[in-house]
């Protein structure tokens, strides 16, 4: 496949910022899931500042490319990257994105991909088309993902006292004998970050729903 023009401008830039000895680092601080460049994030944000205004200009079908091409390349940054564009772009997100979405989650999957695609690109996609969220949780929840279970769990995370509070405490007590730390973990973060708007809510849950002691104990953090 041939690379967009930006796609190539940014493995180039990226590629004369290589750091071997960081690179060892940081794959071993992902468990060895991913190689890395070794370019941290403030580094990448320098250097991706150019770009950015390249990306403004882009439409939609151009911008997506940029993002499938960097998403394909072996190096972890660039999922970063992808990443990094396509928030810069949720305006223009439509409700034929979803699946676009889906693949973010479901493909290269890990906690640092995974979290920042639930809590800020699906969460800002179903804050503009709310009527697409019944129809998403019942099909991501008869997955075999549980990273699309997660995101069912924490695309709310910001959304504060909009929150959509049965549909949470229903997936919390869904997934409660979950295995899975990250499942766990999503659980007792989901609970916690509500619990900032409505303590007396998550505390009678916590009280009547049997929980993990890390589910509980992260969702009690504020209460």
């Amino acid at each position: 496949m041939k690379f967009h023009p930006l796609t190539k401008k940014i493995i180039v830039a990226f590629d004369a910022h290589l750091d071997d000895e960081l690179a060892i680092g940081m794959k071993a601080y992902m468990k060895g899931r991913f190689d890395y460049l070794g370019i941290k994030s403030p580094v990448r944000a320098e250097i991706l500042k150019p770009f950015f205004l390249e990306v403004k200009e882009l439409e939609t079908k151009e911008w997506m490319l940029v993002v499938e091409q960097l998403w394909n390349q072996k190096f972890r940054e660039y999922q970063y990257v992808a990443l990094e564009i396509t928030r810069k772009k949720i305006k223009d997100f439509k409700p034929e994105h979803l699946p676009f979405l889906e693949k973010l989650i479901t493909e290269k999957s890990w906690w640092d991909s995974v979290d920042t695609v639930a809590s800020n690109l699906v969460s800002a996609y179903f804050k503009k088309y709310p009527e697409k969220i019944p129809d998403a949780i019942s099909r991501w929840t008869k997955t075999n993902n549980f990273w699309l279970h997660r995101t069912c769990i924490i695309f709310q995370l910001k959304y504060g006292d909009k929150t959509d509070q049965k549909l949470l405490f229903d997936l919390c007590a869904k997934y409660a004998n979950e295995k899975e730390f990250f499942m766990r973990k999503a659980i007792g973060w989901a609970l916690r970050q509500y619990s900032k708007f409505n303590p007396v809510a998550v505390k009678i849950f916590i009280q009547k729903q049997e929980l993990s002691p890390l589910s509980i104990r992260e969702a009690s953090k504020y209460l």
